[in-house]
């Protein structure tokens, strides 16, 4: 077999492939008896008929069936003996094949870039410096006095804060006919949360026990009602909204009994116990968005080019995603065209994430896991050898590996990075 490859660009590899004819036959051969042994022809055993006859009828669908083997298998035997690791399937053209002469074909492929990462020091990076605020603490007690609310039958007209329990149903934007299969009975809702969506609540400001008003919900511009329709504008849902009750929400006072239904000894204790959660939940916050800013500067930095294979899986698990959880028709090509870029950035992440692993050595050892699953278990109030035993292999444990890598990976780059913070005005 002679094979000859071609650099088309950093992530394509074009091989032209020769396989010499003795190959071919051999395969055509152990084809015509694989037929042979699975058909009866009129006046002989089933796999006794004569070869002669078995080529003469069935010639074409053995040669083709040969060539398809021949190919597959040389196509592997190239690649391996080339050390290419291809992502994704090979795209098969140009096959020349005349009987008694050698099989010729093309492979094109998709490889991962070569490439390698250099000095990171002095990296520029801009980091928000949070900080708990005292409007962050009455937002939080402002939800536990809704939580704890009591609600109260309202005779006048719904506000804003108010509580509604209706029946909706999706309707004919033409008709006002209710569409089979899209009614929801008895949902709850307060005015201004915003659970059915931006824009939705304000249309009910007003209305009374016994109303039925029709609300117009604008719909992502993924999201489209017509699969068929090829316009890209926003689309819209029609709902005729039946009022079964509006109530008010009477909200508790911030008190010491507030806080001991939460499991304070008073007031005060409740609000340092919020600041401390606030200051947990602020530190979260600002590790995601350095590592973010971390990321996107190496990748703003190397751009090395990627696979395009691997970019439109990426955006195959995406668009699954989303449909999975819309559970509305998705207008497929603006989905992908508005996000490509940034499932890009995504896969060039991914693959300067595996070449800092391999330069760097970074690993992580059986007792780090441990030490990980016994800190999560006493964090959580979980017994530790469940806990273990759930983790001792498959995707969990990987999960966990990935998270402690990722430690590692984004100490070292802000270690080589200069870090500068700035308040958000």
């Amino acid at each position: 077999m002679k094979v000859t490859v071609n650099s088309t660009s950093e992530t394509t590899r074009e091989l032209k492939i020769e396989v010499p004819a003795d190959r071919i036959d051999v395969e055509i051969k152990r084809e015509t008896e694989n037929v042979r042994k699975s058909i009866q022809l009129p006046g002989f055993r089933k796999g006794k008929a004569p070869l002669g006859m078995i080529r003469a009828q069935y010639g074409k669908q053995i040669e083709a069936a040969a060539i398809e083997h021949v190919i597959n298998n040389n196509y592997k035997e190239a690649i391996n003996s080339e050390k290419l690791d291809p992502f994704g399937q090979a795209n098969i053209s140009d096959m020349k094949y005349e009987p008694g002469k050698p099989l010729e074909f093309t492979a094109v492929i998709e490889i991962k870039p070569e490439f390698t990462i250099g000095s990171l020091d002095g990296m520029r990076i801009e980091r928000e410096e949070q900080e708990v605020t005292d409007e962050m603490l009455e937002e939080t007690l402002k939800k536990i006095q809704v939580r704890f609310g009591t609600v109260r039958k309202k005779d006048g007209a719904a506000e804003m804060g108010d509580m509604l329990l209706v029946d909706i149903e999706e309707i004919d934007p033409a008709t006002g006919v209710s569409l089979i299969g899209k009614q929801y009975p008895d949902l709850k809702l307060r005015l201004g949360e915003e659970s059915l969506g931006p824009g939705f609540d304000e249309q009910l400001i007003g209305v009374k026990t016994g109303d039925a008003k029709r609300v117009v919900h604008k719909m992502d511009h993924y999201f489209i009602t017509d699969p068929t329709q090829q316009q890209y504008q926003p689309a819209e849902k029609h709902h005729l909204v039946k009022i079964k009750e509006v109530n008010e929400l009477e909200l508790p006072e911030i008190n010491d009994e507030l806080a001991k239904e939460m499991e304070y000894e008073n007031v005060e204790a409740l609000r340092k116990g919020i600041k401390a959660d606030l200051h947990v939940q602020v530190q979260v916050d600002t590790k995601n968005k350095l590592r973010k800013a971390l990321e996107l500067e190496i990748v703003r930095i190397i751009n090395q080019p990627v696979p395009e294979s691997m970019v439109e899986r990426y955006l195959d698990n995406f668009e699954k995603n989303v449909k999975k959880l819309s559970n509305k028709p998705v207008d497929s090509r603006m989905l992908r065209e508005e996000n490509k870029e940034a499932v890009r950035k995504k896969v060039q992440w991914h693959l300067i994430r595996e070449k800092l692993i391999e330069q760097e050595g970074f690993e992580i050892t059986d007792q780090e896991v441990d030490d990980y699953l016994q800190q999560y278990a006493k964090e959580n109030n979980m017994d530790v050898k469940r806990v273990k035993i759930e983790h001792r292999s498959g995707e969990k444990r990987q999960r966990v590996i990935d998270a402690l890598l990722d430690n590692k990976i984004f100490a070292y780059l802000e270690s080589k990075a200069e870090v500068s913070t700035f308040k958000k005005s």
